[in-house]
C-alpha cells in the first residue's frame, strides 16, 4: 500500500462525489488536504479541518462515495510512535489516500521491501538478545537514530 497525491482532476471528482450540491463541509476540507500531501498526522487533520472524528468523516462522507473511482482514504501506524507534549505515545496514525490494487496487479513497492527486511532484521536481533525485548516500533526508531548517527 503506497500512500499518494491526486492530480487536480482526480480531486475534482472526489470533490463533486463529497460535495454533490457545491457545498463544502468537513469531509471536504479533509479531502483537499489529503490531496495535496499523504501521511498527514491526525492533529494536523483535526486542527486544519476542525475535524474531531476522521475516521467518522472518512467512512461515512468520503470512502463510499468515492469507491468506484477505485480510490479511498485511509490511516496506517507511522513507523515509530508519535509523541505528544509529555513525551508519551499518542497513539496518532497518519491519513492518506489511495488506490485500490488488485489482487492480481503486479506490485512492488521497494519501501514495503525494505520494512518487511527490516522487521527480519528485527526478529533476528530480538533472538540474539533477549534482554532488549522492545516493541517492534521503538527497535526501528532506536535503528533510524542509530542511522541518523553514523
Amino acid at each position: 500500500m503506497r500512500p499518494i497525491t491526486l492530480s487536480e482532476a482526480e480531486l475534482q471528482q472526489v470533490i463533486s462525489r463529497v460535495a454533490p450540491t457545491g457545498r463544502e463541509y468537513g469531509s471536504s476540507r479533509i479531502v483537499r488536504m489529503l490531496a495535496s500531501e499523504h501521511s498527514v498526522q491526525t492533529v494536523r487533520i483535526n486542527t486544519r479541518c476542525a475535524i474531531g472524528n476522521i475516521s467518522d468523516q472518512v467512512n461515512k462522507f468520503i470512502n463510499p462515495r468515492i469507491d468506484d473511482l477505485n480510490l479511498y482514504v485511509a490511516c496506517v501506524k507511522p513507523p515509530y510512535p508519535i509523541k505528544n507534549q509529555f513525551g508519551q505515545s499518542s497513539g496518532q496514525m497518519l491519513w492518506s489516500f489511495y488506490k485500490d490494487q488488485a489482487v492480481n496487479d503486479e506490485y512492488y513497492d521497494r519501501q514495503d521491501h525494505l520494512m518487511d527486511k527490516l522487521a527480519g532484521d528485527i526478529r533476528e536481533l530480538k533472538s540474539q538478545f533477549p534482554l532488549l525485548d522492545l516493541p517492534e516500533d521503538e527497535w526501528i526508531g532506536a535503528l533510524q537514530k542509530l542511522d541518523e548517527i553514523t
